[in-house]
């Protein structure tokens, strides 16, 4: 029936797409796929070249001339089509001096054939389909492997050039227009060789540009290429090929050739309607928002190496590139890629783009990260161009400033985790990175609109980066930003966060290791401004504020006044002798000693420059929203003072406290630790107060001890969450352990009590249950300890040993070890379970949220304990 003539044309839509042609071209694709292998077997063999070399020349001659046989004619052209893919999959070539001008006259013969009809018989319908795939299948995998070779040969051959200019150029500008109207029509298992023809066609018609023999023509041929290549992509839906073309696009389209002829031509003529390389970023951009970001990924990450220019690039034409794309470098430095859903076929196929990204880069920053590093690789502002520096980084530093200033909505900081809270620290870290590009043109400018932002109610984490920009700010323009934080620190009317941020910048520009670069002598009229704008937060009600300004106040004093003289009687002299008497006060009281010497060792290992740095940026922890959780100085100056507090309250208190301190100490303490003798606690007892009275107190304080807020007794039930690591989670299982007066709550990090998710989802819970932490790697430790003190380890697990949640019962003193997330409990900490338990299941999901199982487990115990109490 195939040899019967055609009877009529197919039509165009899915004329290609039946199950019977994809059948067709599916066997042909199978088996030139065995001929190329039978090749590779033998790739020193002489007899294989030849025959294909013989088999392409009489391919190339077939397809020159017309076809005798009407009634074959059409299937001698598939044929013919499919041998000499068949050759060319086995590197036929021609082998001699003509070889560029045979190769384009056969490119020419693939892309005039067509499939005529034929007189006689009629031919069914599905036939005709499976012939008409077979025929595009041939005809772009032919020419997929024709285009390089014509590159490669005009590339070697002396007059390549001139034939470059004229036959080439004719040849792929039809090719491409005939790709680009093949696309729906040709069957799917087509698309990838018509992909790979389109890309090679492209590729020599950017390296044309460089001698500029078809830049007029260069951008129509692009957005032709572009269109073929999306039209292409939406085709294909297998994702290991689709990847594979989506890079090829990228490598093709974002090329500095291309992006900077692009912006020397339309985007410098202003005709931002003809930017198809353009057109194309955005329309990726898009697609990668859908909940698809390794689109994005693998975009950007060829983009922001296209900006930079060629490696032979003056420092003058790095960046020029990326100077219309300057809104989406914007946008990106806060992008944020959504979670990878599992399922996903491609969430690892981009890894191999984060070779030039540092190993600690987060999953959810990839993106951004390849956007910092394009600006890390900028030239200093004094090398880079004016045009660069102005219409680009300039631009982007005001936009993210901007976006700063915007205060939060009624007056209270993003929510932890938000869009908006996100959007805000990412902002703050691109500007720390951007912070050397901030030149006297726009210091101005930022220095009124970073301390506009400071003024607005934000996290720590936050304030961080806003505090480290600020700070390198100040060191390159001492005398715009030195000002305005005189003039803010002199205000009356500021919020104590406000404050605690001043402070911070103060301390860091005259105690800590930038004063140097702040401060050009002890005549600097700034450390009197300074002085006077700090003196009255002495007395401020927020000790880290009035903490600061003592240390900034005792450093700053010897540099107005002469702290050694003694004399005078001016109205002059009586101020330093204010001053001075202040400072000696300072210097002398042992509790102010105490906090200055700890307060200046923050500040002389604070490390700006880092946090101003690509790959010191990428370095810091993140929290349980991805987020860098950097630990702000607020942070660690009040546990200093706490802990001063804590230092110097233990010397004043009653002596039977710190009789129990001693005894809580030697009862828990090492065993080759020292123990006093017990004829030493005696005496020492009766320096106190009456044994027996001291007995009572002490006593009081361990029965209280078993008891929770409530009044209730605590239950022997040991809620150990160490292998937990989200925040939810963990303030859910405190809010519940409270509820069931569980003895403790055992935690990966206590540090997570003082996070605002954990504060709000625990309601307060926080406060009334006992908690202690416990590092994963000193887990199975611990298990051995609480065996060893009566506890029975149960492990929330399903093994092949599990018992049933409502069959088991519990003892009275229980240690319940949670399991990780999705993984359950490693197999090393399985040996110290004496029981795993599984909460039964109905449905098909395979298991519930880990703190809805602990609770699930805490109510079972605590149903068994009441029963049992009533017996």
């Amino acid at each position: 029936e195939i040899k019967t003539s055609l009877g009529g044309r197919a039509e165009k839509s899915g004329a290609t797409r039946s199950q019977a042609s994809g059948q067709a071209s599916s066997y042909i694709y199978t088996l030139i796929n065995q001929i190329r292998v039978l090749h590779l077997s033998f790739p020193s063999s002489s007899s294989i070249s030849l025959a294909v070399n013989a088999i392409l020349s009489q391919c190339a001659d077939s397809l020159k001339q017309p076809n005798s046989d009407e009634t074959d004619g059409p299937i001698e052209t598939v044929v013919t089509l499919t041998l000499c893919y068949a050759s060319l999959s086995c590197d036929a070539k021609f082998e001699d001096a003509k070889e560029l001008e045979k190769l384009l006259s056969i490119c020419e013969a693939i892309m005039t054939c067509e499939l005529s009809q034929a007189k006689g018989k009629s031919m069914r319908r599905d036939a005709v389909q499976a012939l008409r795939s077979i025929f595009h299948y041939a005809k772009w995998g032919s020419l997929s492997l024709i285009v390089p070779m014509i590159n490669g040969a005009a590339r070697k051959q002396p007059g390549g050039a001139e034939l470059a200019s004229g036959s080439i150029q004719q040849i792929y500008e039809k090719i491409l227009t005939s790709a680009n109207e093949a696309v729906d029509s040709t069957p799917v298992i087509a698309l990838p060789p018509l992909f790979a023809c389109t890309t090679s066609c492209g590729e020599y018609l950017v390296e044309l540009e460089d001698a500029g023999a078809n830049g007029t023509s260069l951008l129509s041929s692009i957005k032709v290429i572009s269109e073929t290549l999306f039209a292409v992509l939406k085709e294909e839906t297998a994702s290991s090929t689709w990847m594979h073309m989506l890079s090829s696009m990228c490598n093709l389209l974002f090329s500095p050739k291309l992006l900077l002829h692009e912006y020397q031509n339309p985007y410098v003529d202003g005709d931002r309607d003809n930017m198809p390389v353009m057109e194309s970023f955005e329309k990726l951009i898009e697609m990668g928002s859908a909940l698809k970001p390794h689109i994005n990924i693998v975009a950007v990450s060829y983009i922001s190496v296209a900006w930079l220019g060629n490696k032979d690039s003056s420092d003058q034409d790095v960046g020029l590139a990326a100077i219309p794309y300057r809104d989406n470098i914007a946008e990106l430095l806060v992008y944020k890629e959504p979670k990878f859903d599992e399922s996903s076929a491609n969430q690892n196929s981009t890894k191999d783009r984060h070779g030039i990204l540092p190993q600690t880069t987060d999953g959810s920053s990839i993106t951004r990260a390849f956007v910092l590093s394009f600006l890390s690789k900028l030239p200093s502002p004094e090398n880079m161009s004016d045009v660069v520096l102005k219409e680009l980084v300039h631009h982007i530093i005001l936009n993210l400033i901007d976006a700063c200033c915007l205060p939060p909505a009624k007056g209270k900081p993003f929510i932890t985790g938000s869009e908006e809270y996100s959007k805000m620290m990412r902002s703050w870290q691109a500007l720390c990175l951007l912070s050397r590009f901030v030149t006297s043109d726009i210091a101005n400018e930022v220095a009124q609109k970073v301390f506009k932002a400071m003024s607005n109610l934000s996290h720590g984490q936050i304030r961080y980066f806003m505090e480290c920009f600020t700070v390198q700010c100040t060191r390159k323009h001492p005398s715009v930003f030195g000002q305005s934080f005189i003039n803010e620190i002199r205000r009356n009317d500021l919020s104590l966060q406000y404050v605690s941020s001043l402070m911070i910048i103060g301390g860091n520009l005259t105690v800590g290791s930038y004063s140097n670069d702040f401060f050009h002598s002890k005549s600097d009229k700034k450390i009197k401004e300074i002085l006077c704008g700090v003196l009255p937060w002495l007395s401020s009600t927020q000790g880290f504020s009035r903490a600061i300004a003592q240390l900034l106040v005792y450093k700053l004093i010897p540099l107005v006044v002469d702290v050694e003289n003694n004399s005078g009687g001016g109205a002059i002299e009586k101020d330093d002798a204010v001053l001075r008497s202040v400072y000696l006060f300072l210097q002398q009281n042992q509790d102010m000693s105490r906090v200055r010497v700890k307060q200046q060792s923050f500040f002389d290992s604070y490390d700006v420059d880092t946090a101003c740095q690509f790959e010191g940026l990428l370095a810091f922890e993140v929290d349980d929203g991805d987020e860098a959780s950097p630990v702000h100085m607020v942070d660690a100056i009040k546990e200093c003072l706490a802990d001063v507090y804590k230092e110097v309250h233990d010397e004043d208190a009653p002596e039977w406290k710190q009789m129990e301190d001693l005894l809580i100490s030697a009862e828990g303490g090492n065993q080759d630790e020292s123990v006093p003798e017990n004829d030493e606690l005696v005496n020492f007892q009766r320096k106190i107060l009456p044994v027996d009275a001291l007995d009572l107190r002490i006593q009081s304080l361990h029965e209280n001890k078993k008891f929770n807020a409530a009044g209730n007794k605590k239950q022997g039930l040991i809620v150990c969450a160490t292998l937990v690591d989200k925040v939810p989670n963990l303030a859910g299982l405190a809010r519940t352990a409270e509820i069931f007066a569980a003895e403790t709550l055992v935690l990966p990090n206590t540090l997570v009590k003082k996070q605002d998710d954990f504060k709000s989802i625990s309601a307060s819970a926080n406060d009334w249950i006992d908690m202690e932490e416990c590092k994963e790697e000193n887990l199975l430790v611990w298990l051995h300890k609480k065996k060893a003190e009566g506890y029975t380890i149960v492990g929330l697990e399903q093994t092949s040993s599990s018992k049933c949640l409502t069959r088991f019962n519990f003892p009275d003193k229980v240690v319940l070890l949670l399991g990780k997330e999705k993984e359950g409990i490693p197999v090393e900490f399985l040996s110290a379970v004496d029981q795993c338990i599984e909460i039964p299941q109905l449905g098909i999901i395979r298991s519930l949220n880990v703190h809805v199982s602990g609770a699930l487990t805490i109510w079972e115990y605590t149903s068994q304990m009441m029963k049992r109490s009533k017996r």
